[in-house]
């Protein structure tokens, strides 16, 4: 059986690896789908789809999981939501159950027939890739919050100058 797990991952934090983990214990597999991959240097979205996939796989390598039973993948965003359910099972490969705790997702995924569980999330309200970002720009402790790979890419990358320039910048491009 394998199992589904979406999210933009910007960044990629204890609860989502928490997550994979969870998934892992009650599937073969897991597919972990980057959603949003064609987003970047955006106040929403401030990391490229590589720097996600790096942060994963290296995130996962570290706390020793079978990266043999785990695929990582990225995805573009659907505009048509009547037919996302639809290019989901023909961009990813076949899975039997999709993760999620956002109530839309759920309900447009359900609504396609998929088996849908809804997970037991690890400190929700502290691990939130929003409130890490903010946390990042003013220099609160947030590498508490993410996985050491995930520390050691931000501060390679400066993601604390780029989160602080995308926030302050006039120019404010957007997702459409």
């Amino acid at each position: 059986m394998r199992g589904l797990m979406m999210g933009r991952f910007q960044p990629f934090h204890l609860g989502h690896l928490d997550l994979a983990k969870q998934i892992l214990g009650e599937c073969d597999e897991v597919i972990i789908a980057i959603t949003s991959s064609q987003f970047n240097y955006l106040e929403k979205d401030p990391f490229t789809a590589g720097e996600r996939i790096e942060m994963i796989h290296n995130s996962l390598k570290d706390a020793s999981l079978d990266l043999g039973r785990i695929f990582v993948v990225s995805l573009e965003n659907q505009f048509n939501v009547a037919t996302w359910a639809s290019y989901l099972k023909s961009a990813l490969p076949h899975f039997d159950k999709v993760y999620s705790g956002n109530d839309y997702v759920s309900m447009l995924l359900s609504d396609s027939g998929m088996d849908v569980i809804k997970p037991v999330f690890l400190d929700r309200p502290q691990l939130n890739a929003t409130k890490i970002r903010n946390m990042i720009i003013s220099d609160e402790n947030w590498k508490a919050l993410v996985p050491n790979a995930v520390c050691d890419l931000l501060v390679k990358i400066n993601a604390k100058n780029r989160l602080t320039v995308i926030s302050q910048t006039d120019t404010k491009p957007t997702e459409h």
